[in-house]
């Protein structure tokens, strides 16, 4: 383990984490094609990340979504009666309900507009364009969410009840908005407090590919969820080059799902040099992934972090 990593393992000292196996989150890529009609899962937005959020609460929950945006219902709905989990209040924000409903929400930004037109561009035969994003904190992620939180709040007003657990589930691209946070191990300890409207029990915050946190209105406090082996001889399975654990086990829904629409979360990494708009004092790829080739430009003048990351496709490949 290296010095940086373990620094930020000794600032998350008391951080609430819930971990599941990495055999459990093949279960989920599995089970959704299994029990969840194939017609459904292909009503899921992948730009909007809403296969990811079926994948990961199916992982976590332990159970397969009862419905999924059947009829413009919500999102996702789980009869969490049937959940052996003993960490309910935790995922969910409450206890003692049957079912709990989810309101999945991307933060809007520009790269997935910028991903798609690279693909055109290439497939044109032309030479594709350069994404820049600024790095933010993971506190500013969340805050960028709020009025995301709102639209779901309302849907979730109108399309479920106060019987029900109502969650809300909040995607962000890394290259939206790349955050600092993005090499440490454990962010929760790093998130404040969010202001939810009264509809909402939980939030749940995907920074994809990399960190998943839940807000639980009851308990009051973040909680990172995270993946790993239990057995102590235990290793991660392997991966394609330049991707993610989750990146990978997307793949796998993906493909057993029969989706075959290109998502804008699946893409791998490879770095090389690009011209920077920022005049670097240190550099370092990003190892969360770029489709294809990615310079992170990472400054730490007096007065703060600052930084951006430029994405751009090579030629000869596509989305």
């Amino acid at each position: 383990m290296s010095d940086d990593s373990a620094k930020s393992l000794d600032g998350a000292i008391g951080t609430h984490v819930i971990a599941i196996t990495y055999e459990v989150m093949d279960w989920a890529a599995e089970a959704l094609s299994a029990h969840v009609p194939a017609d459904d899962l292909k009503k899921l937005k992948l730009a909007a990340g809403e296969h990811l959020a079926a994948m990961l609460t199916t992982a976590y929950l332990g159970i397969v979504p009862a419905a999924v945006d059947v009829n413009g219902g919500v999102d996702l709905v789980y009869r969490v009666a049937d959940s052996d989990s003993d960490a309910l209040s935790s995922l969910l924000g409450r206890n003692g309900v049957e079912f709990a409903d989810f309101e999945v929400k991307s933060i809007p930004g520009d790269f997935r507009e910028h991903d798609a037109a690279a693909s055109r561009a290439l497939k044109r035969g032309e030479e594709p364009g350069t994404h820049w994003s600024t790095f933010v904190s993971a506190n500013d992620v969340v805050e960028a969410a709020q009025s995301m939180v709102a639209k779901a709040a309302k849907q979730l007003r109108d399309k479920s009840s106060p019987d029900k657990a109502r969650v809300v589930f909040i995607v962000s691209h890394f290259f939206d908005r790349p955050y600092v946070e993005c090499l440490d191990a454990v962010i929760a300890h790093a998130l404040t407090a969010p202001t939810l409207p009264d509809e909402i029990d939980a939030m749940w915050v995907f920074f994809a590919p990399s960190h998943l946190v839940v807000w639980s209105v009851v308990e009051q406090r973040w909680t990172q969820l995270l993946l790993g082996s239990f057995k102590e001889d235990g290793t991660a399975p392997e991966v394609d080059f330049g991707m993610e654990l989750l990146q990978h086990y997307e793949g796998l829904f993906l493909e057993r799902a029969g989706i075959d629409g290109p998502s804008p979360f699946h893409y791998g990494l490879r770095t090389g040099e690009l011209p920077s708009a920022v005049d670097a004092q240190k550099r370092r790829p990003h190892p969360s992934g770029i489709r294809d080739t990615s310079t992170c430009e990472v400054t730490s003048p007096e007065g703060g972090f600052q930084g951006a990351v430029s994405v751009r496709p090579i030629s000869g490949s596509s989305s």
